[in-house]
């Protein structure tokens, strides 16, 4: 026998305080932030939290009149996710908001019903390539080795590709720049190759470069059998080779972008690779 049983709905309550950590941040805006926070801890005491975190070393290599330095860097990509959702406010509530001259303390009531998230992610397969006939995921590129994209998916959706670089910036791979939906549309059970003129002449394709001997880049594939749009980004500009860059945002509003779509869409799935480019 085969039961479907649709997610409990439970009510929950929490009392949060939140101290600001932005010196422009006026009282109304400390409060907002107050009252979201509390919905978000009340979600993640109750369900608990999906942890994605991604720890990149960055190593680069330089020669300076003659001697040569190396540096190390590092940084995380990641967060929390909640798995639950709020489902509605019975009660929210600003018990107290004092400033200390900088910051904005606020203490906050809120009361509503939740459920639990559940669900399988869909199963999306794949790779990330330097020859358009290759087939399996590479992970090592070399200064100008060109990159590509299989992909396919077992239903209809959306789907959006970032590169994140050493120097903290999320470039927009796909949707390409002409695309003004805002995300690749996807077909169910169809294999594509993207970034490949020859087979889209709408296509942007795609060179990996470095200036150092070796640097370390994630990849986030984002698919959702839901309509969603990528994050509001700028033009790219041009790189040290006077070539057109893709579009991009900084890493730390890419991730806000990314963990709010998370949180609105049980349905989404991300996948990352960290990738190493060398001379």
């Amino acid at each position: 026998a085969l039961g479907i049983f649709a997610a409990q709905v439970v009510r929950v309550r929490m009392t949060y305080e939140y101290l600001s950590n932005d010196r422009n941040e006026s009282q109304a805006e400390a409060e907002a932030h107050a009252l979201e926070k509390a919905k978000q801890r009340a979600l993640e005491e109750k369900f608990g939290v999906d942890v994605s975190s991604i720890v990149v070393s960055m190593e680069s290599e330089q020669s300076v009149n003659g001697a040569r330095t190396s540096s190390e860097d590092f940084f995380s990509l990641g967060g929390t996710i909640a798995r639950g959702e709020w489902i509605s406010t019975e009660k929210e509530e600003v018990l107290s908001s004092t400033h200390n001259g900088d910051y904005w303390r606020v203490k906050v009531y809120v009361e509503g019903t939740v459920r639990e998230k559940s669900g399988t992610p869909v199963d999306i397969r794949y790779a990330f390539i330097r020859h358009a006939k290759d087939r399996d995921n590479c992970v090592m590129y070399k200064d100008g080795d060109d990159l590509f994209l299989r992909f396919s998916s077992p239903v209809d959706g959306a789907l959006c590709v970032y590169l994140v670089d050493a120097e903290k910036n999320a470039f927009c791979l796909l949707p390409y720049m002409a695309n003004g939906k805002g995300y690749q549309e996807i077909s169910a059970n169809k294999e594509y190759l993207f970034f490949s003129y020859d087979t889209d002449r709408s296509a942007d394709e795609m060179t990996l470069n470095t200036q150092s001997e070796q640097e370390n880049n994630v990849l986030y594939v984002i698919f959702s059998p839901n309509r969603f749009t990528k994050a509001k980004d700028n033009a790219g500009g041009k790189n040290w080779r006077n070539e057109d860059l893709p579009r991009q945002l900084r890493y730390a509003d890419f991730l806000k972008w990314l963990a709010k779509n998370q949180t609105a869409d049980t349905d989404m799935v991300v996948r990352t690779e960290v990738i190493t480019i060398t001379q």
